[in-house]
């Protein structure tokens, strides 16, 4: 204490003095005086020890422990997932394009309507087929009329066989020229082959129209499906009929549907293989071409123990947790060295390095280290 009474009176002795130190003067006097308070705090810290053990009377200070919470370790369900995107296809979605030539002279349902398989939706032009399809089936009863007669006549050896031939030569070939004229006949309508939903139609009524133009689309949404591929490592965890969930962002639809076909193929490019989903469209909000998301469950274990992710810390020697123990000294935390399985979500399966009724740390696992007494909330 001598030594720093001292030096503060040496620092009024210069201000008294009106003297101005220079700045060496001053950054060696500060120093001097924080090597002084340096000794001078280590021989208070020595004199409060010998003073904590000889005062019986003075009070120890309790020492704060770390509060952590901490869950009991036991057998449980564990189900990882994988989550893929897919689009969503219609098995009936059709672009009908015309097979003749021809003006269209009628259009018989509107965008939006629901035709059946079979219903007639667009009509061209046919008064020149008519009129061929006319002539076509006088010239076959013509020709069968005169064929059957042939056929009597031969069968009695009456004419010859040249008569007969041509006869038959005749009516084959009116038949194929009927059976002809009658396509035609049929390609001047433009026929639904599926139900469904009239989706657009491309056409006007009076516009040409040649063979090959796309006319009209239907689509049927009662039988919609979403397809992705999978990695070929799915292959044993993933078959037809398991459960999927599906969940549709844009609608805010979530599902449970199941897996309606596995290819049995695996692409070279990718190394993966395509699922089909099933979906139900019962209020016909989904559309075909939305994206979905596929959750499948690809693998379980009914018997795991099961820690939150973020517990598992890792350092050099590989994953550990922390636990608590209960011994003379209290609550005191011991590090656990793990192998971990798999992930999902928040949790993570642990295949060795715990036991049933160990307390692992799940809050507060930041804040301690291996042998530190903790205070179990």
């Amino acid at each position: 204490m001598k030594k720093v009474i001292y030096i503060f009176t040496a620092i009024s002795l210069f201000a008294a003095c009106n003297q101005e130190p220079s700045l060496e003067d001053l950054k060696g006097e500060l120093s001097t005086a924080q090597s002084e308070m340096g000794a001078l705090q280590v021989a208070i810290d020595s004199l409060e020890k010998k003073i904590a053990k000889l005062d019986t009377n003075r009070v120890a200070e309790p020492v704060k422990l770390v509060p952590v919470q901490v869950r009991a370790i036991a057998l449980q369900n564990f189900e990882h997932f994988v989550k893929v995107s897919g689009l969503v296809s219609s098995k009936q979605n059709v672009m009908l394009s015309a097979e003749g030539n021809g003006r269209v002279i009628s259009i018989d349902a509107k965008e939006g309507d629901r035709v059946s398989a079979g219903q007639v939706i667009i009509r061209l032009e046919n008064d020149f087929i008519s009129s061929q399809l006319a002539e076509a089936k006088a010239g076959y009863k013509l020709a069968k009329t005169t064929f059957e007669r042939r056929a009597r006549l031969w069968k009695d050896s009456i004419g010859s066989e040249i008569e007969y031939l041509n006869a038959e030569t005749n009516f084959l070939s009116s038949k194929d020229r009927l059976a002809q004229v009658e396509a035609q006949l049929e390609n001047s309508k433009i026929i639904a082959p599926v139900s469904g939903v009239v989706d657009n139609i491309n056409v006007n009524k009076g516009e040409f129209v040649g063979v090959g133009t796309p006319v009209v689309r239907i689509v049927d949404l009662s039988n919609l499906e979403v397809e992705t591929d999978l990695s070929e490592n799915y292959l044993k965890a993933i078959k037809k009929g398991d459960p999927v969930q599906v969940n549709i962002p844009a609608l805010g639809l979530n599902q449970e549907e199941k897996i309606i076909f596995t290819s049995q193929f695996i692409k070279p490019e990718n190394r993966s293989f395509t699922v089909k989903v099933a979906l139900d469209n019962k209020n016909a909000m989904i559309k075909p071409n939305l994206l979905a998301e596929l959750t499948f469950k690809d693998y379980q274990n009914d018997s795991a123990f099961v820690v939150p992710s973020i517990a598992v810390k890792k350092d050099l020697k590989g994953n550990y947790v922390y636990t608590v123990v209960s011994d003379a000294k209290g609550n005191v935390v011991k590090k656990r060295y793990i192998t971990t399985g798999y992930s999902f979500s928040d949790k993570s399966e642990i295949t060795t390095g715990l036991s049933t009724g160990e307390q692992v740390i799940i809050a507060g696992f930041n804040e301690v280290s291996e042998g530190q007494e903790v205070s179990v909330q």
